[in-house]
């Protein structure tokens, strides 16, 4: 009698990464015809030291990234968020601007 060959469902956690099943559902979505909203789950930052703006960038976690900022920077610096959450695509696009304006 041949052994019976057992899927357990849903994989155990961190066997597959959460972006991976992510960009399967997102696959099986649109093939099907489903538009998918992307995700607006990033912060668009500038750090800041008193009224002077130090550097600006994006992130997931702005409590997290200003304690990593304020380790590298002091303790005086602290993190001022512009704008609404948004996606990482268009955080990325305003932070390519930001640098070509300041060059």
């Amino acid at each position: 009698m041949p052994r019976q060959r057992i899927v357990k469902y849903p994989p155990k956690r961190g066997k597959i990464p959460r972006s991976k099943i992510e960009r399967a559902v997102k696959a099986v979505l649109e093939a099907r015809g489903v538009q998918v909203e992307p995700k607006r789950d990033t912060y668009k930052y500038h750090l800041k030291r008193g009224d002077e703006i130090i550097r600006s960038g994006f992130t997931n976690d702005l409590d997290r990234r200003e304690k990593e900022l304020q380790r590298e920077y002091g303790k005086d610096v602290h993190i001022h968020q512009v704008g609404k959450r948004t996606t990482r695509e268009n955080a990325r696009e305003w932070e390519k601007k930001k640098r070509r304006a300041t060059t």
